[in-house]
């Protein structure tokens, strides 16, 4: 967690807030009759079911009637927001605005169709629709190195020391650049755009975990993802790989002591209830990458594709800033509220980070050492540019 947001920190973020709030006057009127009578249904107290809680508003998955190309979207996050919900959860975010941004510059000709919540695939399943072009589009983060293991650079722990930093690379590097290219043409994924998912840290329900001594002896879940196991082994601690929805029973029933996450993604499951203690050490910075079918993109006519990507870069601003809102005020206050949360020092980041030095040249047996290199190289530049 950072305690300082610097001046061009807080621009970008007001002008991304101004963006996410362009989305109200892009629902179809279908959308405001849908928050409207959400309004009325909490004023009387008559609730929905649960089940119905967590669809989403039905003109998401509506196409223009005269669109000529129709791509349907498919991502994680709730999709309730507007009609429920002080601010969009960050993929749905990033979707909205792509989908009005699209719609809007295309006078109705491209129309998006959008399914949160995993209603039509989760994550590594919809990637891999995209990439047999049975789905167009997805938002997803973490499976992504199945399908092209380079990107596990992006996994090493404590690269990023900063949000800023990570958003130089993305927008900016040529590595990021080559690195999207090659993955288009090796697994016919085309990234359009780079939100964010969050900087993940460390929970657990022993004690204050304030360096990798405190780590030994105890088990935290990760992700089924080898690199997030050498990294948890490499500070002292056992990794025991577990899907994301058995985090909290695994908590709760002491299978393991602790978990890594986001501080949104910890809030929202409410793990606060089997964790007692956070370190925010930011040991992963992770990503929500929108992929597109490749073939399925270079058959579009070329103004259809130009606002494809002007939407992406807009719709990524929006996913960021939502991430922030959430990570850094909304949804940190709740952790703050029920956890004992530790920022460690210097010296402690310091050895946090000795510790995992191992990673780095595990990495470099599994995707070459060249990718290894020229990612820190791209880090150093981005660093350089930004004073640090």
């Amino acid at each position: 967690m950072q305690k300082k947001i610097s001046k061009v920190s807080l621009g970008i973020l007001a002008l991304a807030v101004l963006m996410v709030s362009v989305l109200f006057v892009g629902c179809a009127d279908d959308s405001a009759a849908e928050a409207k009578a959400a309004m009325e249904a909490k004023e009387t107290k008559e609730a929905a079911p649960a089940e119905e809680k967590k669809s989403a508003p039905a003109n998401l998955t509506k196409a223009l009637p005269n669109a000529k190309y129709v791509m349907r979207m498919a991502y994680t996050d709730a999709g309730t927001w507007p009609a429920m919900g002080e601010k969009p959860q960050a993929e749905h975010a990033y979707a909205l605005l792509f989908k009005s941004v699209v719609e809007s510059m295309s006078n109705g000709e491209a129309s998006v169709e959008l399914y949160p919540g995993g209603t039509l695939a989760q994550s590594k399943a919809a990637t891999e629709m995209v990439q047999n072009g049975t789905l167009e589009m997805a938002i997803t983060t973490g499976t992504i190195a199945g399908f092209y293991p380079a990107m596990q650079v992006f996994s090493l722990p404590y690269a990023f020391r900063s949000d800023e930093v990570a958003w130089r690379v993305f927008d900016e590097s040529d590595f990021w650049k080559n690195m999207v290219a090659d993955m288009a043409e090796k697994s016919n994924l085309l990234v359009l755009g780079m939100g964010q998912n969050g900087t993940r840290h460390f929970t657990n329900s022993k004690k204050v975990i304030k360096s990798p001594a405190d780590m030994r002896g105890m088990k935290f879940r990760v992700m089924p993802s080898p690199i997030f196991s050498q990294m948890v082994e490499a500070l002292g601690a056992t990794a025991m790989p577990l899907a994301h929805n058995e985090i909290y029973t695994a908590c709760q029933t002491g299978v393991v002591d602790g978990q890594e996450n986001p501080v949104w993604n910890i809030a929202a499951n409410k793990w606060y209830e089997v964790q007692d203690y956070m370190t925010l050490d930011g040991h992963v910075w992770s990503e929500n990458m929108l992929v597109i079918n490749n073939d399925y993109f270079n058959k579009l006519p070329a103004d259809i594709q130009q606002i494809i990507k002007v939407a992406s870069l807009q719709g990524q601003w929006a996913d960021r800033v939502s991430e922030a809102l959430a990570s850094k005020i909304t949804d940190f206050s709740v952790l703050n509220a029920n956890m004992d949360i530790y920022s460690p020092t210097a010296n402690e980041m310091g050895q946090f980070k000795a510790a995992v030095e191992p990673v780095k040249e595990w990495l470099k047996g599994q995707v070459g050492a060249k990718v290894v290199d020229d990612f820190y190289a791209a880090i150093a530049e981005a660093e350089a540019e930004l004073g640090y």
